[in-house]
């Protein structure tokens, strides 16, 4: 099993509905996750939020966590292999 890092922006437009489930997701898949940033959006107190995350393991690993992402139509996902 081939491991691959990247980094994963995650733009959460409706944070105050999404985050709790978004939060479960990335529990789920805390092991693939390396390093985690989280930084609201926009001016304080808004409802978008930013999360970024390097994540390690293999394709497949992070195929699963990426697809139980894709259920939430106000997050956008951004990635990026970096090695």
């Amino acid at each position: 099993m081939e491991h691959r890092c990247s980094v994963v922006a995650l733009v959460l437009d409706n944070r105050s509905e999404d985050a709790p489930e978004v939060q479960r997701v990335l529990t789920a898949h805390g092991c693939l996750f390396r390093a985690r940033l989280g930084l609201p959006g926009g001016p304080a107190c808004s409802n978008q939020g930013l999360i970024v995350l390097v994540m390690e393991g293999s394709a497949e690993e992070q195929a699963a966590f990426l697809s139980d992402l894709k259920r939430f139509p106000a997050v956008k996902i951004h990635q990026v292999a970096v090695c």
